[in-house]
């Protein structure tokens, strides 16, 4: 099938431009792309729709494909660390998936010490996010907040495989980009970048003067969460 051997070739391309290990897979009704950690779901996106006009993985085109990212207990626990004041607020759970999600590469974000700390954390917790953003809001002394320390690429890897015909691509489709991630202030606050509604997720625009940054978008999202807050936590 056309589309198989399609599917082989990005999977080569792609794990080459993310520097890890990228699987395409037909799983009914589409073809999956998954990889773990690693860069964002729209940088490798953006990279497979641009190499596509050129052709690679024809027939199977980016626009067929459907990208599926995951985060390993390591990433999440490097992002609970990055939030780790925030432990015992109700909607951390939610920022810490967000986090993760949209911090490419988070291991090559983090310093040592960081590394060592999310290792423990992860192991501590069985793999459990939730479970880790316990025993942050229970650890005495508070754990400070530890956040990334380094921008790092969009996509760190290098096309090496594929036999581009004459006027293919041009250099910066084949090879890493340059850092465009967020990196935390050296105060352990979250960055602009990354703030978003506490209750619909919403990206906050960041707003000029001193004072606490906002928490919601607007007085509805500051109402509902008010009331969920006062009815607890529910089972999903």
């Amino acid at each position: 099938m056309a589309q198989s051997a399609g599917a082989r070739q990005w999977a080569v391309v792609l794990s080459e431009l993310a520097g890890v290990r990228v699987v395409v897979e037909w799983e009914r009704p589409a073809w999956r792309v998954r990889w773990v950690d690693g860069p964002t779901r729209p940088a490798l996106m953006d990279r497979a729709a641009a190499l596509t006009r050129y052709r690679v993985g024809a027939p199977l085109t980016a626009q067929d494909m459907r990208f599926a990212r995951s985060s390993s207990g390591q990433a999440r626990a490097l992002a609970w660390l990055t939030l780790a004041d925030q432990a015992s607020r109700a909607d951390t759970v939610d920022r810490v998936e967000q986090l993760v999600e949209d911090t490419g590469y988070p291991q090559d974000r983090a310093d040592e010490a960081g590394l060592a700390g999310a290792e423990l954390l992860n192991r501590l917790a069985g793999g459990d996010s939730v479970d880790m953003g316990r025993l942050l809001a229970a650890a005495s002394p508070p754990v400070p907040p530890r956040p990334w320390v380094r921008p790092t690429p969009a996509l760190a890897g290098e096309v090496v495989s594929y036999r581009w015909p004459v006027g293919g691509p041009p250099a910066e489709l084949l090879g890493s980009s340059p850092p465009t991630g967020p990196v935390a202030p050296s105060d352990g606050s979250v960055p602009e970048s990354l703030r978003r509604c506490a209750r619909c997720n919403t990206p906050l625009t960041a707003t000029p003067g001193r004072g606490r940054p906002a928490r919601f978008c607007g007085g509805t999202c500051r109402v509902a969460a008010h009331r969920a807050s006062r009815r607890g936590p529910t089972d999903n």
